[in-house]
């Protein structure tokens, strides 16, 4: 969702040789529509993502439909507290003023949920807490 993440992303693929194998693109697209062709993606990377997207459930149907069979959806992205009641109320608190200033992040968001309710075949994922992390919790 953030285009001037391409050049950072770019930068970074470049550094650790990527992008000199041809094992990389980067490209242009909103998540609930990807520009690839049905099974044509070895692996899908998403991290810090299906938080700001309008549709989740959507974005995680593209990404079933671009992997190829066997393919990997490697993610990591945050997700309203299970844990701390206190955490997720200042979560729930915070999502407006979020919402504006962070290309559409929803601290509130479920994102585990919706992975898990894609229907991959096979899930390994992990729920944790960062302490002093304040707002974000990854899976």
């Amino acid at each position: 969702p953030n285009d001037s993440m391409s050049l950072y992303a770019n930068n970074n693929a470049a550094l650790s040789g990527l992008l000199q194998r041809d094992s990389l693109r980067v490209v242009h697209g909103v998540g609930e529509a990807l520009p690839f062709d049905d099974n044509s993606c070895d692996a899908v990377v998403s991290t810090l993502t299906l938080c700001s997207v309008i549709d989740p459930t959507k974005c995680l149907a593209e990404v079933k439909r671009v992997l190829k069979p066997g393919g990997k959806f490697l993610f990591w992205e945050h997700v309203l507290s299970e844990t701390d009641p206190d955490l997720a109320m200042r979560q729930i608190k915070k999502t407006p003023e979020q919402v504006m200033r962070a290309d559409g992040c929803h601290l509130d968001r479920r994102t585990g949920e919706f992975i898990k309710n894609a229907g991959f075949r096979t899930l390994d994922m992990e729920y944790f807490e960062l302490d002093r992390y304040v707002y974000l919790n990854p899976t």
